[in-house]
């Protein structure tokens, strides 16, 4: 089952820095080396904590909440 919650690269704008992947406390990101970009490796581990997409410098980054977050903090799904 693929996850519809964690982060989604904007490949568009990912300049292969490699902030997300080297910033992240969940280890989430994986490394292409063909495409030399991150991957998502494991979204649902990711604990929406916004480190990759707050620091990313191209805005490449969007961390999509999961329904159980979204409920809780009143967000309309």
């Amino acid at each position: 089952m693929k996850a519809t919650h964690g982060p989604k690269i904007d490949y568009r704008r990912c300049n292969g820095c490699g902030v997300c992947y080297n910033m992240c406390p969940q280890d989430v990101y994986g490394w292409d080396k063909d495409r030399d970009q991150p991957s998502i490796s494991y979204p649902g581990e990711c604990w929406h904590c916004g480190i990759c997409e707050i620091d990313c410098p191209e805005k490449a980054i969007d961390v999509q909440l999961a329904l159980q977050a979204k409920l809780f903090l009143g967000i309309d799904p």
